[in-house]
């Protein structure tokens, strides 16, 4: 029996927008985001709106898979992407914060010229997407130990694609050092564990650092392992920048062929890297354009229960171009 096996192409990690990334509400924590900065700070960092919904169309790849360390299948692929979230801060007391946030990523798939080089599992030609659901519960706390601020913060997401299941659960838990803040520079450095089947490595550093370099609005804004970009201000309520931004993302199938697992998961981890545009219509919206190359650093399918480095299935493939369109909310 044949089973569409969705597997494409294209370094590392990633969230500006999230689909199922994790780094955003990590290495910027609410606690130390949502005060009377919050607008100026949203508009610096996509991950803070309220509201976005992005999406996105990549060119025409070529892709090749093993599995167990055999040669599956080659072929090409063209793919698109529609990602949003909503985030609704909950309470906030005494330097705590809880917030939520509902992810939805639709991918859609278009597998041609598929070689198979085994006789089953195969790859099948043809068009095919899949629903991603997230829901994330987060709190944050700012404290200080011996008299240096810290912030503490903890992300625990469930994942579904039908909203009766739950696919995965995920738990992300971060400490964080601010040690410079100024009207022009803001520097902090910490550590992030991830507890994930899709994970490559248990535990990231996370830095975050922000400066503006001149008086003409010119900004180096590094946020990893999210990114890093050099930001323009061409006028009071519009930007163009150049910078790379990571992502993860996954989607769950059922299988009915015995060469697979029941219940598997194909997960990547991307990064988008060119220049953007963004323009702040009133005070609350912000629509954005962007493009350049999208890169996944790594494609594995992994059954469900185990984890990345016992992913069933490997792909790697060629860049590919890639285009976007963004619409924000910004915090009220």
């Amino acid at each position: 029996m044949k089973i569409n096996i969705l597997l494409f192409v294209l370094l590392f990690w990633s969230a500006g927008t999230y689909a199922q990334s994790m780094f955003s509400m990590s290495s910027l924590h609410p606690a130390d985001t949502l005060t009377s900065e919050s607008h100026e700070q949203a508009i610096r960092y996509p991950s803070l709106r309220q509201v976005s919904v992005s999406a996105d169309l990549f060119g025409t790849g070529g892709f090749e898979s093993k599995m167990n360390d055999k040669d599956l299948s080659s072929g090409k692929t063209r793919n698109a992407r529609i990602s949003s979230f909503f985030s609704l801060p909950i309470a906030s007391w005494n330097g705590n914060v809880i917030g939520a946030t509902i992810y939805h990523t639709e991918q859609f798939f278009d597998v041609k010229e598929a070689e198979n080089r085994l006789t089953s599992p195969q790859v099948t030609l043809g068009n095919i997407s899949k629903s991603t659901l997230g829901l994330s519960l987060n709190f944050s706390r700012t404290d200080a130990i011996f008299h240096t601020p810290v912030i503490y913060s903890a992300v625990f997401t469930g994942l579904s694609d039908n909203l009766k299941t739950l696919r995965r659960f995920n738990f992300n838990g971060s400490v964080s050092f601010p040690l410079k803040r100024t009207p022009d520079t803001y520097l902090s450095v910490g550590a992030l564990v991830l507890i994930d089947q899709s994970a490559p490595v248990p535990v990231l550093p996370t830095v975050n650092y922000f400066r503006r370099l001149n008086s003409s609005g010119l900004q180096l804004i590094v946020d990893f392992p999210q990114g890093a970009s050099l930001k323009q201000a061409l006028s009071r309520n519009a930007w163009v920048y150049i910078g790379s931004t990571a992502n993860t993302y996954a989607s769950f199938y059922n299988s009915g062929d015995p060469a697979l697992p029941e219940r598997f998961s194909y997960n990547t981890i991307e990064i988008k890297s060119g220049p953007g545009f963004e323009y702040l219509f009133g005070k609350y919206l912000i629509l954005g354009l962007n493009g350049g190359i999208n890169n996944v650093v790594s494609a594995r399918t992994i059954a469900k229960g185990s984890s990345y480095n016992d992913a069933l299935i490997k792909t790697t493939g060629k860049s590919t171009p890639y285009a976007e369109f963004r619409i924000s909310l910004l915090p009220f």
